[in-house]
């Protein structure tokens, strides 16, 4: 029991959760309701219009649906949109070329 202890206490202590999202390059989405939206180590947009936004992220794509949608900040792998959100959908890549929904 107090080596479980000691592992939760080294990965509390160590921002583990910090760790794996970078080094597995997985995207981090925040949420405010529906109306705001945070996402960290996205890796580009693929398709910007009001009712969706397409961005590029490891293993594939995250959709972004709603109306009203606004780029309210944009820096190298971080974005932060605004607007009506109504879906949030990722679409891995299960090889080179194939789309898994």
């Amino acid at each position: 029991m107090r080596k479980l202890r000691t592992i939760f206490e080294k990965l509390k202590n160590s921002k583990a959760s910090q760790l794996v999202a970078t080094h597995l390059e997985l995207p981090r989405i925040t949420m405010i309701g529906d109306i705001h939206v945070y996402i960290e180590n996205h890796q580009g947009i693929v398709r910007f219009t009001t009712n969706e936004i397409i961005l590029n992220i490891s293993h594939g794509f995250l959709n972004i649906k709603g109306s009203n949608l606004v780029i309210k900040m944009l820096l190298t792998s971080e974005i932060l949109i605004e607007g009506k959100l109504t879906a949030l959908e990722m679409d891995q890549l299960t090889t080179k070329n194939e789309v898994k929904s």
